[in-house]
């Protein structure tokens, strides 16, 4: 039986930190458990995830539905799109069986790509070897997952590029019945015999349309994430916020009225930094960040205290001394009026 090919291409960057990254974990369960109820999807289809953010790696290896077993998935900073279309394009290589005279080959591969931001590598190059390369032999369909992701860059890989504009989980799993749909369409006509010819946008639904054309880069991050480390348990967590401000595209003079509200503060493993690009250098003025959140760790009433040696971020309980848990040295807090920066994740 010849396969057909899913890629799921998932972007983990910390952006997507809280309820993005567990529904995104949801919905690849949710699509496995749908494909295992359909005859023809048993037969044919095969899954593969590949996450990216900083970093890019396979966390899936193509396999069957049956054997295929949703996988947690990281976080990291930074969103590499280049780094995530060169390990696609690696595992079409390697995973892939192509047609020859003696060989039927599979049938043609199908990519999901979701992101929610813009990339932080140059993706161009690899952008441009998908497109000389690789576009005649597999589809791709680009999800931005709300107005943050630079559609621009996206269309120049695909003229298939959605928006998904929907709030809340029931219309998130709308969205995730149209895919597992979508793949249970091309694997009938697979098992048919007919072969894959790319994703019906046209049945996308109304929370997802169609970018006709291209978008200009927000002058702001729609989230700002930050890192910080728990002072007693020595824990990374991220702080992330949301933009409140309409979304500013080119009138630069209102940049001041931009803010973001706390979204949360969220345990991480240390497996976030194996996922991180090293590029750490932007900053974000604190008196744009609305809210303080306590660690999520030891309880300690504040996660915002920024170590006056390394300018990490680490918790406290009170005003004085602390150590950091970053570079060991004993700080001693006083009170401040917020007029300051301080770094934060890309994004």
């Amino acid at each position: 039986m010849r396969r057909l090919p899913i890629f799921f291409v998932l972007d983990v960057s910390e952006s997507m930190i809280g309820a993005q990254l567990a529904l995104l974990e949801e919905g690849v369960s949710r699509i496995v458990a749908s494909l295992r109820r359909d005859p023809s999807a048993l037969e044919t289809v095969h899954i593969s995830v590949i996450a990216f953010a900083g970093k890019a790696n396979v966390i899936s290896p193509l396999i069957d539905v049956i054997s295929f077993y949703p996988p947690r998935l990281p976080i990291g900073g930074g969103t590499s799109l280049g780094a995530a279309l060169d390990v696609l394009m690696n595992e079409i290589d390697q995973k892939v069986v192509k047609q020859t005279s003696t060989v039927q080959g599979d049938w043609k591969p199908i990519v999901f790509l979701l992101t929610d931001g813009q990339p932080t590598d140059n993706p161009n190059k690899a952008i441009a070897k998908w497109n000389r390369e690789y576009a005649s032999k597999a589809s791709i369909v680009a999800i931005t997952l709300g107005n943050g992701a630079d559609t621009s860059i996206l269309k120049k890989l695909t003229p298939s590029v959605l928006i998904y504009e929907g709030s809340g989980d029931d219309d998130f799993r709308k969205f995730v019945d149209w895919i597992s749909n979508s793949v249970k369409t091309q694997s009938q006509k697979a098992d048919a015999g007919r072969g894959s010819d790319g994703i019906d946008l046209s049945k996308a639904g109304d929370k997802l349309s169609l970018i006709e054309t291209d978008q200009p880069s927000l002058t702001a991050p729609y989230a700002v994430v930050l890192t910080g480390r728990c002072q007693t348990k020595k824990q990374p967590y991220l702080i992330k916020y949301s933009r409140t401000a309409p979304v500013l595209k080119s009138l630069e003079k209102y940049a001041d009225e931009i803010q973001y509200n706390l979204e949360g503060c969220f345990p991480i493993t240390e497996d976030y930094f194996d996922w991180s690009s090293s590029n750490d250098t932007q900053e974000i003025d604190v008196s744009t960040l609305i809210g303080n959140p306590g660690c999520p760790y030891c309880g300690n009433i504040s996660a915002f205290a920024v170590c006056g040696f390394c300018e990490k971020l680490m918790c406290i309980n009170d005003l004085g001394k602390a150590i950091c848990p970053w570079c060991n040295n004993e700080n001693n807090f006083v009170s401040g009026d917020g007029d300051f920066s301080v770094r934060r994740g890309e994004g």
